[in-house]
């Protein structure tokens, strides 16, 4: 049962933190970069169906900006984190700004989540929010394996493995394994109407940074990126502004708890589509 009163404060320091990530940033740029702290509610939500994990070491991997990890220590405030992303350069090189702005100590750790330099069962938790996406971008479905394999290595047995992305969830169970059984699943559509004009400087934004994601390093494939990223994001953006009046930019965004353990098949648990 989540507490009304440790929600509100949360929602709270969500403003707080959004307004010191934005606070440069003229109207427009505010709208759209202040999705970054809290994703419409869904980080919220996301940690309000998580295990407790409270009395154990806790790692998200592909953290990018911190925003989920802080999103983590406001709800687990005793827990002892850990973030790891391929690098804190360019936008990301605000992440220890950021965490410290929230009040929230982190131990980051620098390295590709495909060749995680961690201990195997290491962890007593791990997570990664639209992390996933990121990795398919740069390195392929074959990097999102990877990543998904080397996040279960290094997790302890009975202990839980935390997806959240924008993949179908046949997609996301496919890449569990044998040895981890779904304890949880759900979907949540983000809090967010944005208008034409927002909608339009929006996906021009996002499809500067799928270049970055992509990790093009050629002129003319990095225009061939952008031009084939923003003709489907403008058609999605246009379809969405026809029939609702309005332009979500991301989700749903699902959710997949898994537990390791010794057994050999996966059971299917708790909330179904």
């Amino acid at each position: 049962m989540i507490d009304q009163r440790d929600e509100d404060a949360i929602i709270s320091r969500e403003r707080k933190l959004r307004d010191w990530f934005t606070h440069s940033k003229d109207k427009l740029m505010q709208e759209i970069d202040g999705l970054d702290i809290g994703w419409g509610g869904s980080q919220r939500w996301v940690t309000s169906n998580m295990p407790d994990i409270t009395g154990g070491r806790h790692l998200d991997f592909a953290c990018g900006y911190g925003t989920f990890l802080a999103q983590v220590g406001w709800r687990f405030p005793q827990a002892n984190l850990y973030g790891l992303n391929i690098d804190y350069a360019g936008p990301h090189a605000c992440i220890k700004r950021l965490l410290n702005q929230a009040g929230v100590r982190v131990t980051l750790i620098q390295a590709d989540a495909c060749a995680m330099p961690l201990a195997e069962e290491s962890f007593d938790s791990v997570s990664c929010f639209l992390g996933l996406q990121d990795i398919q971008i740069g390195f392929g479905q074959n990097g999102v394996r990877k990543a998904v394999s080397e996040s279960i290595r290094v997790l302890k047995p009975d202990c839980c493995l935390i997806l959240v992305d924008e993949f179908k969830f046949d997609d996301l169970l496919a890449l569990l394994g044998e040895h981890m059984r779904v304890i949880f699943r759900g979907e949540f559509v983000l809090d967010i109407r944005w208008e034409r004009c927002v909608a339009e400087a929006a996906i021009k934004l996002y499809s500067q940074g799928w270049i970055a994601q992509f990790r093009a390093r050629d002129a003319r494939e990095r225009e061939r990126v952008y031009g084939e990223t923003y003709k489907r994001m403008k058609s999605d953006m246009e379809q969405q502004l026809s029939n609702k009046g309005f332009y979500v930019p991301h989700g749903p965004v699902r959710l997949v708890v898994a537990r390791k353990s010794d057994e050999s098949s996966c059971v299917l648990e708790g909330r179904k589509d």
